[in-house]
């Protein structure tokens, strides 16, 4: 019984999506005593090679190398350290990983071993990545867009202001009735305009951004009953990830009770892929104990009895709610950036439109004031003014 009880804690160990480690402590460095099996399926290579001596410290991506080595002193004195870095695979790209390292001391207290564990997370990394670039490219066509729009504010109200005083100053429009109201009008307003532009450059906001965080597993052993499949045992870990004591999570019907109510049909209707391929990998939502919900992702094996038959369920939750919230970030960066080409474009259009309105509100002057040149005044001050105010409505100036 208790050889099987070894061998099944082995096998977990050798399954779980995370390479575990232990490291003697020595005078001369920390030799690898053992690694699981995973760290073939995760970096490829042979746990013999991962045996060899500074394997670990050759396989650091350069750039990471000094600063993964340095923490070594950390873990020394706080007896705990969790860091990422970039690792060599057997096929030669760099992989994204998570150390959580713990020091462990013999009755003395002195230190004795180091166990720790290692997880890809590559895909939050690379997530984080684009949602970063995302951010850059929105605050660069942002700027873009405001300062095209900046323009055409500038070109009709200085066309509205020049437009005015030299309609005040022709001696044929002030003996037109009227004309002197309309030209003090739209000079009043040019002017309040223009102060209310220069207070908005002198009071205008810096803006910013930011994203981060952490992957840690619960491991869980499910009985295959006619009846269902009733948790028989379930790690310390779901206290740390999820808030829920060992004893609830024992509970009958607590995981399906905990699943966000649209993710729950799916993930139930998963459990026959399990039971007819021997293994399966989802995500859900999952609610913890403090009310909300966490992304996890669920990998799970089937284990069967020597005659063939389903005796047993070894699964893994990780919490991806980081990676999970960084592509959505992404994502929405990149659903945005249709809207960030459509607000340049508009800026353009806007330019356009205020060079036009500018010379039409200019342009009477040139060839001597009308009736019709002054009503072409008026109503280009009037379509000036209606793209002042829808510019001033979307805020994409400042």
């Amino acid at each position: 019984m208790l050889q099987l009880q070894r061998r099944q804690s082995r096998h977990i160990l050798n399954s779980i999506p995370t390479v575990v480690y232990d490291l003697a402590v020595t005078s001369k460095g920390f030799p690898t005593q053992w690694i699981s099996d995973s760290v073939k399926k995760i970096l490829g290579y042979e746990v013999e090679d991962t045996l060899a001596p500074d394997w670990w410290i050759n396989c650091l991506h350069p750039d990471d190398k000094a600063a993964a080595l340095k923490k070594t002193s950390i873990l020394m004195a706080q007896g705990h350290l969790v860091q990422e870095y970039r690792f060599r695979s057997k096929e030669g790209t760099y992989l994204w990983i998570r150390d959580e390292a713990t020091l462990l001391r013999d009755a003395y207290g002195r230190p004795k071993e180091i166990i720790g564990f290692w997880s890809n997370i590559t895909e939050r990394r690379r997530a984080e990545q684009q949602a970063v670039q995302a951010g850059r490219l929105d605050i660069v066509e942002d700027e873009l867009t405001r300062l095209n729009n900046r323009i055409a504010l500038r070109v009709v109200i200085g066309a509205i202001i020049v437009g005015s005083v030299l309609l005040l100053l022709k001696e044929e429009a002030r003996l037109i009735w009227g004309v002197p109201i309309i030209g003090l009008t739209f000079f009043a307003l040019g002017c309040s305009l223009a102060l209310i532009l220069f207070w908005r450059v002198v009071n205008s906001d810096n803006r910013s951004r930011h994203i981060l965080n952490l992957i840690p597993t619960v491991i869980y052993d499910l009985a295959v009953t006619p009846k269902g499949f009733p948790t028989q045992w379930i790690s310390d870990s779901v206290t740390k990830i999820l808030g829920y004591e060992v004893d609830a999570a024992l509970a009958p019907g607590w995981w399906i009770n905990c699943l966000h109510p649209d993710d729950k049909e799916a993930a139930v209707a998963k459990t026959s892929i399990l039971m007819t391929q021997g293994h399966m990998v989802q995500e859900y939502r999952f609610r913890a104990k403090d009310g909300n919900y966490l992304w996890i992702r669920d990998e799970a094996s089937l284990l069967r009895d020597d005659d063939g038959r389903p005796k047993q369920i070894i699964g893994f939750w990780s919490s991806i709610a980081e990676r999970k919230e960084a592509e959505e970030q992404a994502a929405q960066a990149l659903k945005q950036e249709f809207e960030r080409g459509e607000f340049i474009r508009s800026s353009d259009r806007n330019i356009a439109t205020g060079t036009v309105l500018a010379i039409l509100i200019i342009g009477p002057f040139l060839w001597g004031i009308t009736n019709i040149g002054l009503a072409i005044f008026v109503l280009s001050c009037c379509l000036g003014l209606m793209l002042i105010w829808r510019l001033a409505k979307s805020g994409k100036y400042y």
